[in-house]
């Protein structure tokens, strides 16, 4: 790193969201441990003080006005250092657009017991912050809804940004000027945004005007792959200006009721020509200082994204103890299969096996493999297990549902309400009844895969405290089975038999889902996770998938390439056709489900629950979608299949 630069020392801290105690606790350790180690100046992450997904809390003033009281500690800690931290400002004398006192999610910077104030910058903002210049208003991010942007009090005044955009300038303890570009999260990413009909290039104008390093302050949580798009925007910025770029991220994990989103740090520093120097380590506590060689960037490899995966579920898995304040006891109907198997090892890696318990519920359509299944690797992960078999009460209740008759009404008690009857009791009855009975949460098993599509029972295994895979498509959970295995236990504790597919995925709820005879889920997994994926997170349609067929690009388009399974599911154009209207269908209609699920922990571009918003709206199509199935079915099939 440029030497020039005076000892900088960067904090990725485990922030605990509506928790300012527990929080600048932390904070007053990290900058006492800074200073002890030489350090001149220290950095924290976005909102660290109060955490960032809050929901509606902040609009509470009591504790909106509490929080930003705490900036006042920090303050008076900075003697002989100064401290860069994020936290909400508040101005009482003018309206935010919720309608309250305005909030700035905002940068505070303080040296030697006082706020380091900017001569050049308008006069009216709260003391020693910058606010965040650019409010994400997308998937679970609500800044815009809370709080009061630099663009927008630009806007307002009738001035450009950049009439704010001046460095901070503090001496060094070598007597020379050090000046600093400060920005929040969002800030990093100006090429979508405008103000006053004009472009924003926020660290160019900062740069020109004589920083000599930047610092961004963020509260960026981890979904898959995301590092990468991060990285290259950032070497994008640093480029077209060309100074230090320390990007300071925090962990843990915060919710917004329906969604537990989980941060991963990977705090950063890049020097000025946009390479990375240092990394910190993820899902990792701690200080990172420039002077330092111990944390070199590391080249990644799949095997880690999938080694993400499972450090982001255990994170979002322990948040529900810091939620409710005790260690959880988890209860887990076991199946047999991959997913409720998955979910076990996943409890048991997080909290060990003396807090999981697990319950197997069979009737008559339950194989004795299935069964063993489960026995077996609660016997290997020593997790107290019960088999509680509902023979009789299935066929009471069906009984009971195939006599009743309205009088103008005979019904249809066909094989779905068959299931359904034996999915409900499990849960509503069985799980549910165990989980009050020892003070147990229970687990929703369902992945991202059979939640899209409705394959589950309202009130049976929709169910439970916290669905662990639901942002995990089904082909997601066989990749984090097999690391579980080989990386995690180095043996095999899931059985084989369901990872291979030997045991094909199956509910179990009648004799046309007989795994002895090799029958299953209705669902093309892998076809299917691909479809679904495009669907949910790229939002694209059913007439975009037929386009990419017509165009000769369905595969690389779709990110999944199986000629052989392809066509072996659809023989015919119509069969294709058919399946693709049946998923777009499923999806929608079962959104109704998906509004009542447990809360699910995000590790995808788009989850289920707030990250994605879905309204129950009539089915439709463009009007151009029969004309495209028409030229579909007019060509020869798989005549440009690529």
């Amino acid at each position: 790193m440029n030497s020039e630069l005076p000892h900088i020392a960067i904090v990725q801290m485990d922030v605990k969201p509506g928790q300012p105690d527990t929080n600048i606790n932390q904070m007053i350790n990290y900058i006492d441990e800074a200073r002890s180690q030489g350090a001149e100046i220290i950095v924290f992450s976005e909102l660290c003080l109060t955490g960032y997904i809050l929901g509606d809390i902040w609009e509470i003033d009591s504790y909106v006005e509490d929080y930003s009281l705490y900036s006042e500690d920090i303050r008076r800690a900075s003697k002989d250092i100064t401290i860069i931290f994020g936290n909400v400002a508040i101005d009482k004398t003018l309206w935010g657009q919720d309608g309250r006192c305005r909030k700035y999610n905002a940068v505070y910077v303080c040296n030697n017991g006082e706020y380091v104030l900017r001569e050049e910058v308008p006069k009216g903002l709260p003391k020693g912050i910058h606010p965040k210049t650019l409010h994400p208003n997308y998937r679970f991010f609500d800044d815009d809804r809370h709080f009061f942007s630099l663009r927008q009090l630009a806007d307002s005044c009738g001035r450009p940004i950049s009439d704010w955009l001046y460095p901070y300038k503090i001496t060094k303890r070598d007597g020379t000027l050090f000046r600093f570009a400060v920005q929040l999260c969002e800030d990093m990413w100006p090429q979508d945004y405008q103000s006053n009909g004009d472009s924003i290039n926020i660290l160019q104008t900062f740069a020109a005007r004589g920083a000599q390093v930047a610092f961004n302050l963020s509260a960026s949580p981890w979904t898959w792959q995301k590092d990468v798009k991060r990285k290259k925007v950032i070497q994008s910025i640093v480029k077209s200006s060309p100074i230090p770029f320390f990007y300071v991220n925090q962990i843990g994990a915060q919710n917004n009721g329906k969604n537990i989103i989980v941060f991963d740090g990977e705090s950063a520093i890049y020097d000025h020509h946009g390479e990375l120097a240092l990394q910190a380590p993820p899902w990792t506590p701690g200080l990172i200082h420039n002077n330092t060689t111990d944390y070199k960037p590391k080249k990644k490899s799949k095997q880690r994204e999938i080694a993400s995966i499972f450090s982001a579920l255990r994170l979002g898995l322990r948040h529900l103890d810091d939620i409710r304040g005790v260690e959880n006891k988890f209860l887990v109907a076991t199946s047999g299969g991959i997913d409720s198997s998955v979910v076990l090892c996943l409890l048991e890696q997080t909290f060990g096996s003396e807090r999981v318990f697990a319950v197997n519920i069979p009737t008559h359509f339950n194989s004795q493999i299935t069964q063993n299944n489960s026995q077996e690797l609660c016997k290997k992960l020593d997790i107290d297990f019960l088999k509680v078999p509902i023979e009789d009460l299935y066929q009471s209740i069906s009984q009971k549902i195939k006599t009743a008759e309205f009088a103008d009404n005979q019904g249809d008690y066909n094989g779905t309400v068959d299931e359904n009857i034996q999915a409900r009791i499990r849960f509503s009855d069985i799980v549910s009844g165990l989980a009050a009975k020892y003070g147990l949460l229970f687990t929703n098993n369902g992945n991202k895969t059979e939640t899209a599509l409705g394959y589950a029972t309202l009130y049976g295994d929709i169910s439970g405290a916290i669905a662990p895979i639901a942002d995990l498509y089904k082909t997601q959970v066989f990749s984090l089975a097999s690391f579980l295995n080989n990386d995690v236990y180095n043996a095999e504790i899931i059985p084989e038999n369901i990872i291979t597919g030997q045991t094909v995925p199956s509910a179990e709820l009648s004799f046309a889902q007989d795994v002895t005879k090799g029958l299953g889920d209705p669902i093309k997994y892998g076809y299917h996770d691909a479809l679904l994926r495009n669907f949910i997170e790229y939002r694209k349609s059913g007439i975009d998938i037929m386009r990419w067929y017509l165009d000769g690009k369905l595969f690389s388009q779709l990110g999944w390439q199986d000629e052989e399974k392809f066509s072996t599911y659809f023989p015919t154009a119509n069969s294709w056709i058919d399946d693709l209207q049946w998923v777009e269908h499923q999806v929608r209609i079962n959104i109704f489900k998906r509004i009542q699920s447990p809360p699910i922990i995000v590790v995808s571009k788009r989850a289920f629950g707030f990250d994605l918003r879905e309204s129950q709206n009539c089915l439709s199509k463009p009007r151009n979608y029969d004309r495209t199935i028409k030229t579909v079915l007019e060509l020869p099939w798989l005549h440009n299949i690529k």
